[in-house]
This record gives structure tokens, sequence and C-alpha cells, in this order.
């Protein structure tokens, strides 16, 4: 049975080892547990109860010593762990086994990180294991308290987070899966839509299953991105992927990370059209919008079905402007909140002024061009200040200059830019001037 002693009980009688024994191991174990799970206070009435398995061993490797954690953790019954041999819990020759034989022979203790362990009880788990030798008063060794940590549940979360957020967030989710309750929070984050342009259409020339691969190897590479620079996957709905910067951990540069995920999807989908072109498949394009603001973050849904998400006016912007960028013929293009919060680390161009269907208030759009200091061919950057030049122009209602001045930067880059879209509107003010005031936005009276 499992023998128990509370802290005001009397020492045992020096004849009987197994009682001295016990006594050693039970200061043993305070000390094993504080290293092992990180808590500062622990005392000997809650060997019972601690969230780990302890099995103590005497010379000849029999289970003398156990807790009750130890049957939940291992899956034997106390009847089955007491006085069986340490070693016949674990398949012949595993590294357990191994482990514990050179514990005694070399006298020394071991250790194995987050291993996957097959017990004989045919029970698996994932856990920290720790051999400790222990010595009698002559400093022989008499036996082995094998401390089994047990994080099953937490491999389970971090296996199932990982595919949402990068390892780094996972960890830390399944050491607090308090934090996966129902509920939310307001939090400034970044959120980044990406969407594939025309995939309906494409998709009716091929098979479903080629569509299928190809889908699966842009959204690996896309979310590869995503991850390298903190973000969460939120979902991907049809061609369209969803992605939030700045939880659920902190990120004081949510902003910035977002921004160089945008970038690194950007190049490396354009490296994916050339393999694909070599392999007949369709060159796929994407827009992406970015944008930054107050929004609710977390649990998200019913008491029967919830998501971690986000929602609120600045996530559906981000969606707004995700569809904009098909309209100025942008890449991505980015809000102004997302533009204030930059700190010159990247290199953008203001494009317009404009009000979003669903949304009174007016907004700034960017176009996100590239990382700062990255060197422009000398065509673009010219038809980068051509551009300023005409938006300058288009404000003041110069509707000439703006002509002008737009058709040069499209003449010189024509490579996705909005110079083409904003001099056709020029023209058409410039042919029916507008009549008031007009405080330059642009009402845009679609979603996409």
């Amino acid at each position: 049975m499992t023998e128990e002693r509370s802290a005001g009980e009397t020492s045992p009688p020096e004849s009987d080892p197994l009682e001295d024994f016990y006594l050693n191991l039970q200061n043993l174990v305070v000390d094993q547990a504080k290293r092992m799970i990180n808590l500062s206070l622990y005392n000997r009435t809650l060997l019972s109860t601690l969230p780990v398995a302890l099995l103590g061993t005497d010379e000849k490797g029999y289970i003398r010593s156990i807790n009750q954690a130890a049957e939940d953790i291992l899956g034997f019954s106390e009847k089955e762990l007491q006085d069986r041999l340490l070693i016949e819990l674990f398949e012949p020759d595993s590294e357990p086994v191994k482990k514990i034989r050179q514990t005694v022979e070399e006298g020394r203790p071991f250790h194995m990180s987050a291993e996957s362990l097959r017990l004989t009880s045919g029970k698996e788990i994932v856990g920290n294991l720790y051999f400790q030798p222990l010595r009698d008063e002559e400093e022989e060794v008499s036996g082995i308290l094998l401390t089994v940590e047990d994080l099953t549940y937490f491999h389970y979360l971090q296996d199932a987070f990982k595919r949402y957020v990068p390892p780094s967030v996972s960890e830390i989710i399944a050491q607090d899966p308090q934090s996966l309750e129902l509920g939310g929070e307001e939090k400034v984050l970044t959120v980044l839509f990406s969407d594939l342009i025309g995939f309906s259409a494409i998709s009716e020339q091929y098979q479903p299953h080629e569509m299928v691969e190809l889908l699966s190897e842009y959204f690996t590479e896309m979310t590869n991105h995503v991850f390298a620079f903190q973000g969460t996957l939120k979902e991907y709905v049809g061609d369209e992927l969803m992605a939030i910067f700045g939880a659920p951990v902190d990120q004081p540069d949510h902003a910035q990370k977002a921004c160089a995920a945008a970038l690194a999807m950007d190049e490396n989908l354009r490296l994916m059209r050339k393999t694909w072109k070599k392999m007949g498949r369709p060159a796929l394009r994407a827009r992406i919008g970015v944008n930054s603001g107050p929004m609710l973050v977390g649990n998200l849904g019913s008491s029967h079905r919830f998501s971690y998400g986000v929602v609120g006016d600045q996530v559906n912007l981000a969606s707004r402007l995700e569809g904009l960028s098909s309209i100025y013929g942008t890449d991505i293009l980015i809000g102004e909140n997302t533009a204030n919060l930059l700190d010159d680390a990247f290199l953008i161009r203001e494009v317009d002024l404009v009000r979003v269907k669903g949304r009174a208030q007016t907004v700034r759009i960017y176009e996100l061009i590239a990382h700062a200091g990255t060197p422009l061919p000398e065509k673009r950057q010219a038809s980068l200040e051509h551009y300023a030049t005409a938006l300058e122009a288009y404000r003041l209602q110069k509707w000439e200059t703006a002509v002008n001045e737009f058709q040069k930067a499209w003449e010189v880059w024509p490579k996705q830019n909005p110079a083409r879209v904003m001099a056709e509107r020029s023209m058409i003010y410039r042919e029916a001037p507008l009549q008031g005031e007009w405080d330059g936005v642009f009402d845009h009276i679609r979603k996409k």
C-alpha cells in the first residue's frame, strides 16, 4: 500500500531500513519537485497530491513507495505498482530501462526531456523523466527515485495550436490552458488578409485534385511566412487567408511584423509563379490588405463551440483594403493606422483618401513597397515621385497637372501601379468639375 506520513509524526525506529529510506525519500522529493515544476513552496503533506508520478525502489529495483498520482499518470493500479520491478513498467530495451540501469551502475542522476513513452500498462504518455539514485549511510546506491512529469495534455495543446501559431506561441498557450476560456478583450493589433485573384475562374480549367494540391502548396508557403514573423493563423476561407499579429502573445511591433510577413509572402508567391509556369500550372496572384487598430480578441463564439479570433471595425477595414488592392492595381495595401506604426521601417506611398462601403470614417490608404533602404529601380523611383506630385495636384483640383503626372507615373512604371486608375479618375473630374467644397475623399460603393 502507499505509505503516507503527516508532518507531526515521530521518526520510525532506526532498525527499519525501509522507513529510513522513506524519510530520506520525502526530502529528496521536495527538492526534486521544486526544480521540476518551478514552484517555490512545497511541503511534505503535498506528496500524495503532486501532479507527478513518484516511485521509489529498494536496492534490487523493486517499487516500494509510490504516490497517488502515479496510478493516473502511468495507467497502473496501486496493487500492480507495489513490489514490482521498476524496469517492468517500460518496454524491454527502451530508453527508460537503459537510464534505470545507468543510474544504478554509475550512481548519478539522469534526465529524459519530453519523451514519448509507451508503458506496459498499454498507456502512452509524453513526459519528463528524472532518475535519482538514493544512497544509504555508507553512500552506496540503495534504490532509485523516479519522477515522471506528465506533459501529455500540454503536448496535445501544443500540437493542436502549432497548426495555427508558431511553436514559440503554442508553448506559451500550452502552459496557460486557462486562456482557452470563452471571452475576449480589446487590444490594439494588426490583421492581415490575403486573397487569390480570380481563383474561381482559374479553378474551372483544372481538375479538383489539381487545385487542391496547388492550394495546399500555396497555403503552406504563405503560412510559413506568417509563423516566421510570430503571426497567428486565424483561418483559411476558400482561397483567402487571415492572420493576426500581436495576440495571443503581446508584440509591441505587431504592425511591422505583419508588413514584413506581407512582403515575404508577396516575394515568395512571385518565385512560386515562375516555378508553376514551367510546370504548366496557373500563375496565381494574390492581393493583401493589412490594418491595425483596437479590436476585440479572444475565444469568440458560444459555450458549445468557439474559436480564437478578432472582430471589430478595424478588422473589417483590413478586409476592405485587401479588396481595394484589385481596384488600384497594387499587391499590398495598408491602412493609415498601420502606416503610423511603422517608424520609417518600410517604404510606403500614399495612394488615396477613401471611404469604404459600410464605413462612415475616411482613411488614407498606402501601398507597402519594400523594407526601408531597399534599392529601387530608377524608373520605379521616378514613378513614385511623379505619383506624389500628381496626388498633391489632385487634392488641389488641378486636374490637368494631375492627369499629366499620373500618366507619367504609369508610363514610367506600369507594374502594379495605381497611377492608371487615378489618371482616369482625374480625366473624369477634368471634364466634369466637382461642384462645391471637396475634401478629396473617394467613396467606394462596392466591398470588393
